[in-house]
């Protein structure tokens, strides 16, 4: 697989997954913050696919151990996608790990709706 940066710029597997680990150090604390009133956590973790790498968020201390996909990103490019299902991602970037604003449309419940997005950019 080739992977490249938010400027098509080629990479390598290490680049990518350094970025993908910062961005979600990020990510993990926005949810650690938003769960600090509640008596369980939850924990992001990376499950690993042919093109995208699956955020999971798990219920951790609760007696459901719940588990959802938080969001997607694209391996080959670093965008950040908000879920449709399990097993795919809606369309749409909502950012990119490369990017120093990767943040600005992500929060304590995964990428932000194309609303919020449209709505900020007043289209």
């Amino acid at each position: 697989m080739k992977y490249y940066d938010h400027k098509g710029e080629e990479g390598t597997q290490g680049y990518y997954e350094q970025f993908r680990d910062e961005w979600l150090v990020e990510c993990q604390k926005l949810v650690s913050e938003h769960m600090r009133n509640y008596s369980w956590k939850n924990k992001l973790s990376v499950h690993k696919g042919r093109r995208y790498d699956k955020i999971v968020s798990t219920d951790v201390g609760s007696s459901s151990n719940q588990s959802r996909v938080w969001a997607f990103v694209d391996k080959t490019n670093g965008d950040i996608l908000k879920p449709e299902s399990w097993r795919k991602p809606a369309k749409h970037a909502r950012g990119n790990i490369y990017e120093e604003d990767r943040m600005l449309f992500v929060s304590h419940s995964g990428p932000a709706y194309m609303d919020t997005i449209k709505e900020y950019y007043g289209a």
